[in-house]
């Protein structure tokens, strides 16, 4: 495909989504009391979002009981489930048995604890295929003239920048852009304002029509504290479905 590019000099490229597997143990992962898991169970057949809430190491793991539409769902002792989830930048699975299920001081699984953790590890910044409608907007009213805010394709996203895709061009390299993006974390709608900087452009053929689209690539200029915990969220999350498949519950982010 033909295409015509411009950039900063020095601008390096971010790191494509590389993953690289290998065995840990459980302990080692920091998983902190209260972080979200997601656990596949065979019967009841579902995945479920649970909290981790501790382990005896060597012994065994306290997770919550599964719930679905305000249901408790207790699994059979015996029951062999796989827990999924992100730490430490490393997408893992846990194999383990239910030893036992109860109600009391809460309701809670026993699981058997696993001798070793399955992780793929992220090289570098994960960058994520993503297709999420932004609107964009100028950094500074009035910079480039009328018709703001647009809207445009933001079809990668990463914990420093995006590739934002555009019928027209936005700006020139080196300009200020204002992204808000609309975005799902572990089932709940989450709005982001990044304030972001054009680092490259790009104009490649449209596969759907005879003419041209823009492919902008951005870096965010800054981003605060709500902002970096939304974005990591969502990132990981991306990551674990490209990894795992649907599903994911995702553990905070500190």
């Amino acid at each position: 495909m033909p295409s015509r590019s411009l950039s900063l000099q020095n601008d390096k490229p971010e790191t494509p989504l590389s993953a690289v597997k290998e065995q840990l143990r459980f302990d080692q992962l920091q998983v902190r009391v209260g972080d979200r898991l997601r656990l596949d169970s065979p019967n009841p057949r579902g995945r479920f979002s649970v909290r981790y809430l501790g382990a005896y190491p060597d012994q065994f793991l306290l997770v919550s009981m599964p719930v679905q539409h305000d249901v408790v769902k207790p699994l059979r002792s015996g029951t062999r489930v796989q827990l999924r989830f992100v730490a430490l930048d490393r997408a893992c699975v846990v194999n383990a048995r239910v030893l036992k299920a109860v109600d009391e001081p809460q309701p809670m699984l026993w699981l058997s604890y696993p001798e070793q953790v399955e992780a793929a590890r992220v090289r570098e910044l994960p960058r994520v295929a993503t297709d999420l409608i932004v609107s964009v907007d100028e950094a500074e009213p009035g910079q480039f003239g009328g018709g703001w805010p647009r809207q445009a394709l933001c079809s990668d996203l990463s914990l420093r920048g995006a590739c934002i895709e555009a019928g027209d061009q936005l700006g020139e390299v080196g300009d200020g852009l204002l992204l808000t993006v609309r975005v799902q974390v572990d089932g709940m709608d989450q709005v982001m304002l990044l304030e972001s900087r054009i680092r490259t452009l790009e104009e490649v053929e449209d596969s759907l029509s005879d003419g041209y689209r823009m492919l902008h690539g951005v870096e965010f200029a800054s981003v605060d504290e709500e902002n970096r915990l939304v974005l990591a969220g969502f990132v990981y999350q991306q990551l674990l479905l490209e990894q795992f498949g649907p599903g994911i519950g995702v553990a905070p982010f500190g």
